[in-house]
C-alpha cells in the first residue's frame, strides 16, 4: 500500500494528518499480519487450480492461493507465490477456485416447505403455520448447513421477525457448518399489512420520517448489518391510500438515517411503478426486478447512472408454480444439498385425487397471477446487464420451490437462461455483494481478505451450472468437504 508523499510534507493538520496517520496504520498493520501469518497454526497452500479471484483480472491457471489462519495470505502463480515450509499443501490439478457465494436474499422465517402456502392451509386443516413454525425452528441448523453445502459462505437475511433472524445469526456464529449471516433488518414499510409471525412483527410499518428513524435506530443498536425498506401495495394484497410517489420522501429520509450510521439499504418493490417511484429515495440496492412489467429502458439508465445494485430475484414464481403443477425437476445440487423433508413435501404431498385437484387449483392461480413473471424479469436484468448494471444474486429463499442454500444455483441458472455470462453472475454472488454491503473483507480473493472460496471440479466460465459441481468449501479458512456437507442431506433422508 503505497504512503501518500504528502506525510513527508510536515507539519500536517486537522483531518489532513488524520487521514494520514490512518492510512500509515493500516499499511503498517497489514504489513505486520503478513510477515506473522506465515509463522501462525494453520496455514494451507491450495496449489495449482486456475483462479477466478472475482475481480475483472483475468482467471489465473496454475495459482497459488495461501490461506492463514481465517485470512488469504498471498495469491499469485505457483512458480511465484511461496507457502511456508511447514505449510500443508493441497494440489489442486484441473480443478477451478471461486469465491464463496454471497446470496443477498433469505428469510429463516421461511421454511420452503407446502406449509407455508396459505391457501394449502385453508384447504388442508392437517397442515398448520403452528406446525411449520415448530418444525423451522427445530431444523435451524441443519437449515443452515444446506447453505454451506451449496457453496453459499455467506448469507444475507432480509427481514422478519426478529427473535427468528438474529436468532440465525446467532446461531451459526456458534456452528461449524454454517454460513456467516448478515442481518438486513426489517422490512419496514408503509402501513397496511399487518403480518405477526410466531407472536412477533414480520414487516415493520412507519408512514413517516420520524417512525423509520425510531425503527432504524433500534436495529442499528442490535447489531444489524444493513436496513430493508420497501414499498408494500397491490401485487402483495394490500390495499393502501399511500401511494408509492407520495412514500418516497419518507424512504429517502430512511436511507439519509440509516447511511448516517453507516448501513446500506435495500429496498423491496414488486411493481414497475413502485420501482420507478423509489429510485431517487437514495437506496443502495432492489431486493426485487418489477415482476409485472419491465422495467423500461430510461429507468435502466438511471439505475446505472446512480449504480444502484438489483437483485432480479426471477426465480421464485415459476419454481413455485412448477412444485403445484407438479413439474418440478431437480438439478444435481438441489439433489445433493436441498433439505430432503422440504423436497418431501412437494413430491410425496399431495395423495389422493381431491388433494392433487386442490395442487392444480392453486397452480392455475399463481399461473394467472405471476406466469409472465420469468420472461418479464428476464427480460429487465438481460438489459440492465448489458447496461453496465451491477446485478446481485439473492434468492428470497426460502420460497415454496427454492429452498435454502440451492435457491442461489435456481437464480443463477434462470439469470444464465435469460442471457446473463457466467463471469458477470459470478462476479453478482461474490464482489457485487460484498460492495453492496460495504465488506471490503468478502467478495474477492485478494491478500488480507477473508478465506472464503469453493473448489470446484469443472469450469464455471463455460456455464454457471458448473458452479453446482463443488468439491471443497472453505468459510473463513475452515475447509470442508463438500461429499461430507452432502453427507448431511443423506443421513437426514435416511428413515
Amino acid at each position: 500500500m503505497p504512503i501518500s508523499r504528502s506525510f513527508l510534507r510536515l507539519p500536517l493538520t486537522g483531518r489532513v494528518f488524520q487521514a494520514e496517520m490512518a492510512a500509515l496504520l493500516r499499511f503498517l498493520v497489514l504489513a505486520a499480519w503478513m510477515a506473522s501469518a506465515a509463522a501462525a497454526a494453520r496455514t494451507t497452500a491450495y496449489i495449482g487450480a486456475t483462479l477466478i479471484d472475482g475481480t475483472d483480472r483475468p482467471a489465473l491457471d496454475n495459482a497459488a492461493l495461501i490461506v492463514a489462519d481465517d485470512r488469504i495470505l498471498a495469491v499469485g502463480a505457483a512458480g511465484e507465490v511461496e507457502a511456508p515450509e511447514d505449510a500443508e499443501r493441497i494440489f489442486l490439478n484441473g480443478k477451478f477456485i471461486v469465491p464463496g457465494f454471497i446470496d443477498t436474499h433469505a428469510h429463516f422465517m421461511e421454511s420452503a416447505r407446502i406449509h407455508m402456502d396459505p391457501v394449502v392451509r385453508s384447504l388442508d386443516e392437517a397442515i398448520t403455520e403452528a406446525d411449520d413454525i415448530a418444525w423451522l425452528k427445530a431444523r435451524m441448523p441443519y437449515t443452515l448447513s444446506r447453505y454451506l453445502c451449496s457453496g453459499v459462505t455467506t448469507a444475507v437475511s432480509l427481514g422478519g421477525p426478529t427473535h427468528i433472524e438474529f436468532g440465525a445469526r446467532d446461531l451459526a456464529a456458534t456452528l461449524e457448518q454454517a454460513p456467516r449471516v448478515l442481518i438486513a433488518a426489517g422490512p419496514i414499510s408503509n402501513s397496511g399489512l399487518e403480518w405477526i409471525f410466531d407472536g412477533a412483527p414480520a414487516v415493520f410499518a412507519a408512514d413517516t420520517p420520524e417512525e423509520m428513524t425510531t425503527l432504524i435506530r433500534d436495529f442499528h443498536s442490535r447489531g444489524a448489518d444493513a436496513i430493508k425498506l420497501g414499498y408494500i401495495g397491490e401485487l402483495m394484497g394490500v390495499e393502501t391510500d399511500m401511494s408509492p410517489e407520495a412514500y418516497a420522501p419518507v424512504l429517502r429520509a430512511a436511507a439519509d438515517e440509516a447511511h448516517r450510521l453507516g448501513l446500506p439499504v435495500i429496498t423491496h418493490v414488486m411493481a414497475k411503478r413502485e420501482f420507478e417511484a423509489v429510485l431517487d429515495t437514495g437506496l443502495d440496492a432492489y431486493a426485487h426486478l418489477s415482476f409485472d412489467e419491465p422495467i423500461d429502458d430510461a429507468t435502466v439508465r438511471q439505475v446505472v447512472e446512480r449504480d444502484i445494485a438489483v437483485a432480479p430475484t426471477i426465480a421464485i414464481f415459476p419454481r413455485m408454480i412448477e412444485v403445484f403443477e407438479r413439474t418440478l425437476e431437480l438439478s444435481p445440487i438441489e439433489q445433493q444439498c436441498a433439505d430432503p423433508e422440504v423436497l418431501a413435501t412437494y413430491f410425496d404431498y399431495p395423495q389422493g385425487f381431491l388433494r392433487r385437484l386442490m395442487f392444480q387449483g392453486i397452480a392455475w392461480m399463481y399461473r394467472f397471477s405471476f406466469g409472465d413473471a420469468q420472461a418479464v424479469v428476464g427480460d429487465s436484468a438481460r438489459r440492465l446487464h448489458a447496461a453496465g448494471g451491477r446485478l446481485l444474486i439473492g434468492s428470497d429463499a426460502a420460497h415454496i420451490g427454492t429452498p435454502h442454500g440451492v435457491a442461489l444455483h435456481v437464480e443463477m441458472q434462470m439469470l444464465e437462461d435469460a442471457g446473463i455470462p457466467p463471469s458477470a453472475l459470478i462476479q453478482a454472488a461474490t464482489r457485487n455483494a460484498a460492495q453492496f454491503l460495504r465488506r471490503p473483507d468478502l467478495g474477492t480473493l485478494e491478500a488480507g481478505k477473508l478465506a472464503d472460496f469453493l473448489v470446484l471440479g469443472k469450469d464455471p466460465r463455460e456455464t454457471i451450472r458448473n458452479a453446482q459441481f463443488i468439491d471443497w468449501v472453505v468459510r473463513g479458512g475452515q475447509a470442508h468437504p463438500q461429499a461430507q456437507l452432502r453427507a448431511g442431506a443423506e443421513a437426514a433422508a435416511a428413515p
